[in-house]
């Protein structure tokens, strides 16, 4: 049984008092429970004779538009799945979440064989750690699960966020003012620190906790990364 959380309920945009078609093979997280109970949504299942029937309305149509309980057989060019057969726009603040960790993805890739290229082995690998946990990130977001506890360079939450506000401590050097005159590997990781900022944002406007939390974390990461290489 797969369940929809409370963004799912809220990306449908339903009028308080509406009635919440649920797919047969759905259920609803405790507080997508809640937040339909306060908001006085009805939640509706397909009867028992649709479903001895093999035709619920959801099975039906194919696809149900996730913002207005629409239901389609055909999945339109300019929508996209949010989770199973729910569809939503791809402008959908979770679909820009999604694919904004899509091309940091790509950016720490390309970072990585610039860090190899300029045989910098523990970048390299520092960027590779980097790729996995925007990886585990992008997984917890498509599948709805919580972000698992994580180490970035070897520190936890807490010493990530200890670490980056005393630079001096960490690479012996106050905060720096990145110029051009720094060399290529340490600019595409003052990038790549932005990168992450802005995953953060649009974990932002997709309602993630969790992976607002992480991804400021991560951005420290790759700040402390650019410490390391700065001070090298």
């Amino acid at each position: 049984m797969k369940y929809l959380t409370e963004a799912d309920i809220r990306a449908m945009r339903l009028a308080d008092g509406a009635a919440l078609l649920l797919p047969a093979d759905r259920a609803l997280g405790p507080l997508a429970q809640e937040y339909c109970a306060r908001r006085g949504i009805r939640v509706e299942k397909p009867s028992h004779g649709e479903m001895a029937m093999g035709t619920p309305k959801d099975a039906q149509a194919g696809f149900i538009n996730a913002e207005t309980g629409q239901h389609m057989t055909e999945k339109p060019e300019h929508m996209t799945h949010l989770n199973g057969n729910l569809l939503v726009p791809k402008t959908h603040q979770r679909i820009r979440l999604r694919g904004k960790l899509d091309s940091l993805q790509a950016q720490l890739l390309l970072a990585a064989r610039q860090a190899i290229d300029a045989q910098r082995p523990e970048t390299a690998a520092a960027l590779e750690e980097f790729h996995a946990f925007a990886q585990t990130i992008l997984g917890c977001e498509v599948t709805d699960q919580p972000l698992p506890p994580y180490t970035l360079l070897g520190l936890d939450d807490a010493g990530l966020r200890r670490a980056s506000h005393r630079p001096q401590e960490f690479a012996g050097m106050p905060h720096p003012m990145p110029h051009s005159g720094m060399p290529p590997l340490c600019l595409t990781l003052n990038f790549l620190r932005t990168q992450v900022r802005e995953a953060e944002l649009c974990a932002v406007e997709a309602e993630r906790p969790d992976l607002i939390q992480a991804l400021n974390r991560f951005s420290s990461a790759v700040y402390l990364l650019f410490l390391k290489e700065l001070s090298s």
